[in-house]
Parts: C-alpha cells; sequence; structure tokens
C-alpha cells in the first residue's frame, strides 16, 4: 500500500509520500515516489506514483 497526500495551507501546498514498497515478505526496499520539477519563483510541478 502507498500514502500520499497533498494539503493546501493557508502559505502555499504540502506534498508528502513514503517510500517504502514490499514485493513480498522478505521483499522491502525503498523507493522514491514523489517527482518534482521546479522553475525558481515560478512554478512547481509535483507528481506522486504508487
Amino acid at each position: 500500500m502507498t500514502y500520499c497526500v497533498g494539503l493546501k495551507i493557508d502559505r502555499g501546498l504540502v506534498f508528502m509520500s513514503d517510500t517504502r514498497t514490499n514485493a513480498g515478505m522478505d521483499s522491502i526496499s525503498t523507493f522514491r515516489k514523489m517527482h518534482v520539477w521546479e522553475e525558481p519563483g515560478e512554478r512547481v510541478i509535483v507528481l506522486m506514483s504508487a
């Protein structure tokens, strides 16, 4: 199961995601699930995946 959360607060947006993957009892590792592209001072694109 993957957890990704996006929150809208007064000062902007907050994005959080877990990094654990589980392919069975003995196969637990980490994998980046949040990808960020940023144009400083202009825009930010955040992609969260399972």
